[in-house]
């Protein structure tokens, strides 16, 4: 008895062991199959009120040629700083503006699709020279998803002032930037807006970090509104002109009664022809009506799921001077479940 149970320990262990070395293989299996990508990064600067911008150009590619979707992150040390979404070439311009000063090698991570596999790029070594009474802007988390649209996010900006910077720091959001290098932003996405708590701060000291939290708000679909009229008044709305072509008509009638027989084949053609006019006049009118109460309101899809990037903007100005740091962040939106 003793061999037989050890029999069939044996067996069970192998069996184990057997489907353990068969999931691995067929997740291997799978994660193989994903198309190989090409990452590529790239440096944009321009000149903005005195000093350099820099907009960082992240392209994915697959193998079979064709552009990559998802997100990209800037990375450094293994560490996210900001990110984007590629767009229908496969590009993402991540805006970065609140490194140390100093050395620093970047890298652009891809972390794959549904179709494409991940993949990074070449370092880029970047020299970042801000000055000591400026202020750095960082975010946690680098990159948002949200589970459907109609959900919201919590994220905390950080802003790390100098040795001799204080003052009042505004937040806001915005869009992508609208090309490569460009200090222009473009609008949100449809249905999204950003909530930030507060949206000033006061720095009053060199020797800590202050910060807001911020919500990232997505709309939920609403769909076509009710038609905007109650039960029947189409048919009011056609007999609207009902009223006008008796106030017309009946004074005419009565007057065809004390004319002659002359004056009355005159009198009749005319009132013909004035009570036709009239009718013509309201049914227009009326069709008019009815059609704009009848106007059900455009669709409302909210926001649409997809990648998006957006713009985080930290702003002061002392009255004779300004500064400003930006950062882009990815935002995933799923499809509701």
């Amino acid at each position: 008895m003793g061999m037989r149970r050890l029999a069939r320990k044996g067996m069970v262990v192998a069996l184990a062991a057997g489907f353990a070395t068969l999931l691995a293989t067929s997740t291997a299996l799978a994660q193989s199959t994903g198309i190989a990508t090409q990452t590529t990064l790239t440096t944009n600067s321009l000149e903005l009120n005195g000093r350099t911008v820099t907009t960082y150009s992240a392209t994915v590619v697959g193998d079979d040629g064709k552009p990559a979707t998802g997100v990209v992150m800037l990375t450094e040390q293994g560490k996210s700083l900001a990110g984007a979404a590629l767009d229908a070439t496969g590009q993402a311009n991540i805006r970065l503006d609140s490194l140390a000063a100093g050395n620093h090698v970047l890298i652009a991570a891809y972390s794959g699709d549904s179709v494409h596999a991940a993949s990074q790029s070449e370092s880029v070594a970047v020299t970042s020279a801000v000055t000591a009474d400026s202020f750095a802007l960082s975010i946690n988390p680098t990159s948002v998803t949200i589970a459907a649209p109609g959900d919201a996010a919590t994220v905390v900006a950080t802003i790390t002032p100098g040795s001799g910077f204080t003052g009042f720091v505004s937040l806001s959001c915005a869009g992508p930037p609208v090309s490569a290098g460009s200090s222009t932003d473009s609008a949100l996405p449809v249905g999204v807006t950003c909530l930030f708590t507060p949206e000033n701060l006061q720095i009053t000291s060199s020797t800590q970090p202050f910060t807001s939290s911020f919500s990232v708000q997505t709309t939920s679909p609403a769909g076509q509104l009710s038609k905007n009229h109650k039960g029947g008044s189409g048919v009011r709305g056609h007999d609207a002109g009902a009223p006008l072509v008796l106030a017309v008509l009946l004074p005419g009638v009565i007057g065809l009664g004390m004319l002659g027989r002359k004056r009355k084949l005159f009198g009749r053609v005319a009132l013909v022809i004035m009570v036709g006019a009239i009718g013509v006049i309201g049914t227009s009118a009326c069709n008019a009506r009815y059609s704009y109460l009848n106007h059900p309101p455009t669709a409302n899809y909210g926001t649409l799921p997809g990648a998006y990037t957006l713009t985080i903007w930290a702003q002061t100005s002392d009255g004779v001077t300004a500064s400003e740091q930006f950062l882009t962040m990815p935002l995933t939106v799923n499809s509701a479940p």
